[in-house]
């Protein structure tokens, strides 16, 4: 079942984050601006992010696994679509249905690794589990690069869907799950989604956990989608240079996923997030500082390190939400983390246009920020076993 596990994740990784090294070359085919093409990472999270209030609930009324399997297919309809678009306003609604799509696979899987594993060794598992997603991201963002250089970007698209289609054939034929617990009624209504919600949010834990994850969107991923753009106005690389860089966020993670037990014996959740908070900003730095993109992508790679530490930190508290809520509790967090990577390119394309590269600080105090508050505020609540947070 893991092995399963492991190809939604990769799945839902590859359609996420493969469109960002390609954005100049898409303007270029469309006759578009760059800041209009960045618009396809927009497109793919308001969706994904807006769709979580209403997957949640559903996960948790029908099953979990109802909703992954529906999610896969639809995904893999979709990245055809994206293949075979013949405009650029073709190709965006397709991303904007790609974004409901993925928005049921990650959240939900989560939820599901959450409901089999212990509290003990949930973080561990989780963090292992996302192995998979960051395989995915060093793979979509490298290859895609790679690719739409030598024998075009929709090249990697279509490899994006023989992947997609794998994952849904596996969930559907090997994926056989307990179902919901039974219910007084054999329809969800939305008292059902209020009382889901209304519990997971009278937990005080809940508006940290979800504003911190809202902030990381916010700055890392709503500055991605210029990397292309900022390495060409330099003279240091385009499209793939793009891809090495934003590859090496997974690679960190990959580290991150492979050092965790050890990590997990030496540090404490909020030391890990203060750790992370440290070290997350990284590739920003390096990106508004103009370094070249090979130190770029070095610098890349502690962020992921360091942006693993504090978010799978966050992942492993709110799966300690409402445990009867699961889906709805991840479903929430995917809500926050991508309406944060919905504004953020907008936010950070009229920045950069208006003032420049300088902008990318303001990214970087924000983010940098909000992994601070985070691991201070943690540390005054106590543990799911009922010691006060305090390493």
């Amino acid at each position: 079942m893991l092995f399963i596990f492991v190809l939604c994740g990769l799945a839902s990784a590859i359609s996420n984050r493969s469109l960002d090294p390609l954005i100049t070359l898409l303007a270029r085919e469309f006759d578009v601006p760059v800041a209009t093409a960045a618009l396809m990472s927009s497109a793919y999270a308001f969706p994904y992010a807006f769709s979580q209030p209403v997957l949640g609930p559903i996960g948790d009324f029908y099953g979990k696994s109802l909703v992954l399997k529906c999610c896969l297919w639809l995904l893999t309809a979709v990245m055809l679509g994206i293949a075979l678009a013949p405009n650029f306003e073709t190709m965006l609604t397709f991303r904007l249905i790609g974004g409901v799509a993925a928005g049921g696979i990650m959240p939900v899987t989560m939820a599901l690794m959450s409901d089999r594993y212990p509290p003990a060794v949930r973080q561990l598992a989780i963090g292992r589990f996302l192995t998979a997603g960051l395989t995915g991201m060093v793979f979509g963002a490298s290859l895609a690069g790679i690719m739409a250089v030598t024998i075009g970007w929709r090249s990697f698209i279509f490899l994006s869907i023989a992947v997609s289609f794998t994952a849904a054939i596996g969930a559907t034929f090997f994926l056989k799950l307990p179902p919901p617990a039974k219910r007084d009624h054999g329809h969800i209504r939305l008292s059902d989604a209020v009382a889901s919600y209304t519990a997971i949010l009278s937990n005080p834990k809940a508006l940290l956990c979800f504003g911190t994850v809202c902030a990381e969107g916010f700055t890392l991923y709503g500055a991605t989608p210029y990397i292309g753009s900022l390495l060409e106005q330099a003279g240091q690389g385009g499209p793939r240079e793009a891809g090495f860089a934003l590859g090496a966020i997974g690679v960190g993670g990959i580290l991150y996923s492979l050092t965790l037990q050890w990590t997990l014996r030496l540090m404490r959740r909020p030391t890990m997030m203060t750790v992370g908070a440290a070290l997350v900003s990284t590739g920003l730095l390096a990106l508004a500082l103009s370094a070249p993109w090979q130190a770029l992508a070095g610098a890349f790679a502690v962020t992921g390190f360091g942006f693993m530490l504090l978010h799978n930190s966050i992942q492993a508290e709110v799966s300690e939400l409402a445990p009867a809520n699961r889906a709805s509790a991840f479903s929430t967090h995917s809500f926050s983390f991508f309406l944060g990577q919905a504004f953020g390119p907008i936010v950070c394309g009229f920045g950069l246009a208006h003032v420049g590269r300088p902008w990318l600080f303001f990214n970087i105090v924000f983010l940098t920020g909000a992994g601070l508050v985070a691991s201070r505020m943690f540390r005054r609540f106590p543990t799911a076993s009922g010691a006060l947070n305090r390493n």
